[in-house]
């Protein structure tokens, strides 16, 4: 039987994704680190360095920064790896997004199970917009794909939603015969200015109670054409 070739030995002339780095142990951390300095690594049974021309991609969800301050990160590695650092803030500061990745993650999984689910319905489509998200992208991707498998008609309902999720919402939904986005410009305008009202159009305390950063806060009372007074 052939050996199996190792990750860095397949990403030869690519680029190696590292997924959640702050979690790698200390051992490897290391090994890590030389392999990015050296541009080399030493395959196991062997005693010979192998040359490696491979680009690196890390993610992590911690702050690797307070990571390394707690001992938990090798400082060298940190600064190794961040050269280029991209910023992707979190789902609740960009609800915009919702609607698109829902959109996406239906396409994906009704073709992976070959369902004919069209999309979701405007109850749905309001409480998913409502959610905190705390696990992110996958936990919409998880409750999407779990919301495929138990959907017996063309639209996903709460009764496909997991149990946690099937609450009543606050803000009325837009009439079901206007097109989604305009549906959810709408949805999305009747929240903000309820919340703007409940806190006297105090914008920093607005969007802390919406979860998303105060630009983004002006950018949608621009783009919704919502009254500041």
């Amino acid at each position: 039987m052939a050996d199996k070739i190792g990750y860095f030995k397949a990403a030869e002339g690519g680029t190696l994704f590292l997924d959640e780095v702050s979690e790698m142990p200390f051992n490897l951390q290391v090994k890590l680190l030389r392999a990015i300095e050296q541009r080399e690594i030493i395959p196991v049974g062997m005693s010979n360095a192998l040359g490696i021309d491979i680009r690196f991609i890390a993610s992590t969800n911690r702050d690797l920064q307070k990571e390394v301050e707690a001992g938990r990160f090798r400082e060298d590695l940190f600064y190794r790896l961040n050269v280029v650092e991209i910023h992707l803030p979190p789902l609740a500061e960009r609800k915009e997004d919702i609607p698109l990745l829902i959109e996406h993650f239906l396409n994906k999984y009704r073709t992976e199970m070959r369902k004919g689910v069209k999309g979701v319905d405007a109850e749905v489509m309001r409480t998913l917009m409502n959610h905190q998200w705390k696990g992110e992208v996958r936990e919409l991707s998880n409750i999407v794909e779990r919301a495929v498998i138990f959907c017996k008609d063309d639209f996903v309902t709460m009764a496909d939603l997991p149990d946690i999720l099937r609450t009543s919402s606050r803000v009325d939904f837009p009439s079901d015969n206007k097109p989604l986005q305009q549906a959810m410009n709408e949805l999305e305008r009747s929240y903000i200015e309820r919340v703007l009202r409940k806190h006297d159009f105090d914008k920093e305390q607005t969007a802390a109670v919406l979860g998303i950063s105060l630009p983004t806060l002006y950018r949608r009372i621009k783009e919704l054409g919502i009254s500041q007074e």
